[in-house]
């Protein structure tokens, strides 16, 4: 039997919070903005017990600022009594990102400026990073 090949849980991730990417399909290709969330669906990975109920393909997401915004028709909530100190919620349309999924998003080198793959290179302490694939310079997530 074949063994079953997952990928380590240890695994650095390809992409993080703060990242600058570029969108590569879609309404947004070719647009560039910084990664706001990484969204990951555990479940993805195993099978779903049920057939009904429907769980994402692709075990990552990522919320780019400014990019895949989809207008949200918002009720107004008005406060419901004195004792909570939540303002009311004001009504109307709310632009908000929407997911994309990983695959469709590469990374921008901030030395060289391209979009490149992401290589993974171990210091001399034994701590795994990741690199550009053109310049080799160590990618720093800012957030």
């Amino acid at each position: 039997m074949a063994a079953d090949r997952t990928a380590p849980s240890n695994k650095v991730p390809e992409i993080r919070k703060g990242d600058t990417v570029v969108v590569l399909h879609g309404k947004d290709a070719g647009k560039h903005g910084t990664v706001e969330r990484v969204l990951r669906n555990p479940a993805a990975k195993e099978k779903a017990g049920s057939h009904w109920r429907r769980v994402a393909s692709r075990p990552l997401s990522v919320v780019i600022s400014g990019i895949n915004i989809a207008k949200r028709h918002q009720k107004a909530r008005p406060r419901m009594s004195q004792t909570t100190q939540a303002p009311a919620q004001q009504g109307g349309i709310v632009d908000k990102p929407m997911p994309i999924d990983v695959s469709n998003v590469m990374i921008v080198c901030p030395r060289c400026d391209r979009i490149t793959r992401v290589k993974h290179e171990r210091l001399g302490s034994g701590e795994s990073v990741r690199v550009c694939g053109h310049c080799r310079e160590q990618l720093e997530a800012r957030a």
